[in-house]
C-alpha cells in the first residue's frame, strides 16, 4: 500500500488486488470486514455507505501491516488476535485453533439437546478445550452448569482462561493429555462430555491451505493415517469411567469416520448413538449415551 492509500474506498481496492490470488473476491471482503471492525472499530456498513470515508495514517499503517501478513497466508483472526463464535467474542492467537462454524454449530446443538436435561449437580467436561470456545458457550448458556476444561497445551489454556474471565464466567481449566490419561482414576463424576479433538489425517493436509497448515497448532489439527480415531478412542474410555449413569457424550468427527466410530462407541459401551449432519449436509457431529453393562 501506499502511503497516500488512506480512504476505505482505496484500501479495499488495494486489498482486491494484492490478495486475488490467495482468496476469492468475496473472502476479500470478509477479510476487509474484520479488518476495519478489528482495527478502526467501524462498523462493516462503512465500507458500503461510506466508501471515501478518510481512514487516517495511523489506521493506513496497521492495514499496510495487515496486508504484508496477509499475503504470507497469516489468518486474518491471528493478526486482529479475535474472533467471533456464536455471539461470543473471543480471543486467538497461533497457540490455538481458530474456530470452525462447524463447532460452533456443535456448540448450539450441545445448549439445545442439554438445557432440558440440566438439574442440581450437572456437570460437564471439555476435552481439547483450545481457546474455550464450547466450555465458555455452554458455561454461558448453561449458566447452572459445572465447566471444565482441559488441553495438553499451557499456552492454549492461558487463552481459554483469559477468554472466560472476559466473557465473567467461572470455568475450571486443567492440563491434561487424554492419551496418557484416559485409562487414570477419575477425580470427579460427569453428566456430560464433549469433545472436538484432533481428526485431519496427514494424507488430507495436501488439500489444505497455506494459511492453516503454516499458522494454526498442528498438534490441534493432525491425527496419523493409520490410527486416525486415536483420540476419540481415548476419550471414549475416559467417558467411560467419569459419566454418571445416562451421561451423554458430543463429538465433532471427521465425516470419513463416522461408521468407524460408532463401532467403537458401541463397543465402549455407549448406545442411543446419532450421527448428524453439519450445515454443509456431512457427517460431522456425534451423540451418544452411556449405560454402564
Amino acid at each position: 500500500m501506499k502511503q497516500g492509500d488512506h480512504t476505505v474506498r482505496s484500501i479495499q481496492a488495494v486489498f482486491q488486488d494484492e490478495l486475488k490470488g490467495l482468496y476469492d473476491a468475496d473472502e476479500i471482503n470478509s477479510i476487509l470486514y474484520i479488518l476495519f471492525e478489528g482495527i478502526t472499530g467501524w462498523p462493516r456498513t462503512t465500507l458500503h455507505t461510506e466508501p471515501g470515508t478518510f481512514v487516517g495514517i495511523e489506521y493506513s499503517e496497521k492495514f499496510k501491516d495487515a496486508l504484508e501478513r496477509l499475503s504470507n497466508g497469516c489468518p486474518v483472526q491471528y493478526i486482529t488476535g479475535k474472533t467471533w463464535f456464536n455471539e461470543l467474542r473471543l480471543m486467538v492467537n497461533p497457540s490455538v485453533l481458530i474456530p470452525r462454524p462447524e463447532t460452533a454449530e456443535l456448540a448450539t446443538l450441545i445448549v439445545k439437546t442439554t438445557a432440558p436435561l440440566v438439574k442440581d449437580g450437572f456437570s460437564s467436561i471439555d476435552i481439547g478445550t483450545g481457546s474455550g470456545c464450547l466450555a465458555i458457550y455452554l458455561r454461558k448458556h448453561l449458566p447452572l452448569v459445572y465447566m471444565r476444561g482441559t488441553d495438553i497445551s499451557g499456552d492454549a489454556l492461558d487463552v481459554a482462561r483469559s477468554n472466560a474471565v472476559t466473557c465473567g464466567l467461572e470455568i475450571d481449566f486443567l492440563r491434561s493429555d487424554i492419551l496418557l490419561e484416559c485409562n487414570e482414576p477419575v477425580d470427579k463424576k460427569f453428566s456430560l462430555v464433549v469433545s472436538n479433538p484432533p481428526y485431519v489425517t496427514l494424507k488430507e493436509k495436501l488439500a489444505m491451505r497455506s494459511n492453516v497448515l503454516d499458522y494454526e497448532p498442528h498438534e490441534a489439527l493432525f491425527v496419523p493415517d493409520d490410527d486416525p480415531i486415536r483420540f476419540y478412542r481415548a476419550i471414549a474410555t475416559y467417558a467411560g469411567s467419569c459419566l454418571e449413569e445416562e451421561g451423554v457424550l458430543w463429538f465433532e468427527i471427521n465425516e470419513a469416520y463416522g461408521k468407524e466410530l460408532r463401532k467403537m462407541l458401541e463397543a465402549s459401551g455407549f448406545s442411543n448413538i446419532c450421527l448428524l449432519q453439519d450445515f454443509h449436509g456431512r457427517d460431522r457431529f456425534m451423540k451418544a449415551v452411556f449405560r454402564s453393562r
